[in-house]
């Protein structure tokens, strides 16, 4: 047998036995395994491993394997995870939900809603509404005014 041979299938195995882990929930080792094999890793095997570290709390790790495997960011969970957040008015870490997701005007609103319930946050108010409301309604009047 041919070493290119050899590797490929060893490739093969490890991914086989890194779909196991991610059954069992060994995460770590999923993901490690699967980066070692990127090539051979199918996307619904990154986007079930991308859904389970999300569910674990571990978005940056999320985030990165969506970039690793190609596979789009999981938007429904992280908007949920920045509504859980700024329900319990968790601000900043809804703002990270929130900019990871691209969250729609009505989110930024609630956040600017929640904002300027907190005297202290102020310009922390002023810059979410620059970014996201403003920004976001300057195209629609360039449009409306020609």
């Amino acid at each position: 047998m041919c070493p290119l041979t050899m590797s490929y299938n060893r490739s093969r195995s490890e991914v086989t036995i890194a779909r196991r882990y991610l059954d069992h929930g060994f995460l770590d080792v999923a993901l490690r395994m699967f980066s070692r094999n990127v090539e051979h890793v199918r996307s619904d095997d990154w986007t079930r491993l991308v859904t389970r570290l999300v569910e674990a709390g571990r978005v940056p790790e999320a985030i990165e394997t969506c970039r690793l495997g190609g596979v789009p960011m999981p938007r429904r969970e992280l908007l949920a995870l920045g509504d859980r957040r700024l329900r319990c008015k968790d601000v900043d870490a809804a703002i990270h939900y929130y900019e990871l997701a691209e969250a729609s005007h009505e989110r930024w609103s609630a956040v600017v809603d929640v904002l300027t319930r907190l005297p202290a946050r102020e310009l922390q108010a002023i810059a979410v509404t620059e970014r996201h409301l403003v920004a976001s309604l300057q195209p629609m009047r360039v449009a409306a005014s020609a």
